[in-house]
């Protein structure tokens, strides 16, 4: 089962949105950091760096913004791109700024640490799991570099070193083009990095989609493992298999219902349904679905049981058992006492997700189905009875089958000969 393509996108937003907001964090540390070490060295009279200190609290607010947009997952598609060149293109922005501003244009900081940040934020966009972005920022951050470099020329030519090589680093435009270069590259190897980060961060999603979509074809009633094994059998999507089913059934629930509160209702079905579901699930049986304030089970559809009849009324027996203490509870606080009944049948069924192109649930159907549903039905006439049919009456043990009480060949809607009917004692 494929995940929808358009879960599993707003899945990896989300997930690259965690991780811009993780990285923007850490950038705005770094920046906090850096305004502090600037204020400790004005202090200690170094040169005046107030237009240092302004931009990098300009470069903390920015770090502040791309943090609070990823943390609202407001980084998506051109509004991401847009955000996240910009943020790599702020020590561009202060190059070009202090061509105007510093004593000596933007020669001043060109070779300083604020370079560097240029690889720090095209790291960051790693975490767009998108290598074409991330490429992109090693252009717009080595364009913007060489831009400083080239406008810090006229300066840096004036400068007088001491060796031809020393002059050579710092005028040389070719050169400024390779550091430039490694920028671009810088930004290939992290959009590389982002395509495996997204190959895996696409098979996590789409198996922790497939599993939540199973969990909700199955509901909360059925097992991890249960779940696990349909997910990774592709033939479950549609099989022919013999199981047992088990139908359960409130006697007079209606008329209940019509002079009972909504709160009562729903509170006391939910301890109902807890209690049976415990009942059938320690058997291993499967809950395929409520209808109402009936029980639809299945044994041995999924989980395999070495006695898949023996198992469904054993859980049938431990049905009535809690139901039995459900009403020595509810009568001593006063309230109407219930009882159901019980059907179980053994044959072919058809089990797969079943339903549209928006909507699917995994069941079973067939004869068999209907035939443990109108099995059911006769315990109207029995209130409280477990009945089953003779194919599983013949499988249970010799001592339990005994024990039953034959109520011969009874004629059922749908079926042209009748069927034999047995009643399981509790």
């Amino acid at each position: 089962m494929k995940p929808d393509p358009a879960a599993l996108e707003r899945h990896l937003s989300r997930e690259s949105n965690r991780a811009l907001a993780i990285a923007a964090t850490w950038a705005t540390v770094l920046a906090g950091a850096g305004l502090a070490s600037v204020v400790v060295l004005t202090s200690l009279g170094i040169n005046d760096l107030r237009f240092p200190a302004l931009y990098i609290l300009l470069c903390l607010l920015a770090s502040l913004l791309v943090r609070s947009l990823a943390n609202r997952e407001r980084l998506v598609g051109t509004r991401a791109w847009v955000v996240l060149l910009s943020y790599v293109s702020l020590p561009t922005g202060f190059f070009l700024l202090s061509h105007f501003a510093a004593p000596a244009g933007s020669a001043t900081y060109l070779l300083g640490p604020l370079s560097l940040l240029y690889f720090v934020l095209i790291a960051l966009t790693g975490c767009r799991f998108d290598h074409r972005l991330s490429f992109a920022a090693g252009v717009v951050a080595a364009v913007g570099y060489f831009a400083g470099a080239w406008l810090a020329h006229p300066v840096m030519s004036q400068i007088q070193v001491p060796h031809p090589s020393m002059y050579d680093e710092l005028v040389s435009l070719p050169i400024y083009a390779l550091r430039g270069m490694f920028m671009i590259f810088t930004g290939l190897v992290v959009g590389a990095l982002a395509i495996v980060a997204r190959r895996f961060a696409v098979g996590v999603a789409s198996e922790q989609l497939e599993r939540e979509e199973m969990r909700r074809l199955f509901g909360e009633y059925v097992s991890d493992e249960v779940v696990e094994r349909v997910r990774l059998d592709a033939s479950r999507h549609g099989e022919r298999t013999r199981v047992v089913v088990l139908f359960s059934d409130l006697r007079g629930f209606t008329t209940f219902s019509e002079g009972a509160t909504p709160e009562e209702i729903v509170t006391r079905l939910n301890a109902y349904f807890d209690a049976m579901v415990t009942a059938i699930q320690s058997h291993g049986g499967m809950i395929d679905k409520f209808i109402g304030d009936a029980i639809m089970a299945v044994f041995d559809g999924l989980q395999p049981l070495e006695n898949p009849a023996e198992a469904a009324v054993d859980a049938a027996r431990d049905m009535r058992k809690a139901l039995d203490a459900l009403n020595a509870r509810w009568e001593s606080e006063g309230a109407e006492p219930f009882q159901h009944g019980i059907g179980i049948h053994l044959g072919d069924v058809v089990q797969g997700s079943i339903g549209s192109e928006t909507r699917k649930d995994f069941t079973i159907i067939g004869d068999a189905v209907n035939t443990a549903s109108r099995v059911e039905g006769l315990t109207k006439d029995r209130p409280g009875a477990i009945l089953v049919t003779g194919v599983v009456h013949e499988r249970l043990p010799a001592e339990l089958r005994d024990r039953c009480e034959a109520l011969g060949g009874v004629s059922i809607r749908g079926k042209a000969a009748e069927i034999a009917v047995y009643a399981v004692p509790d």
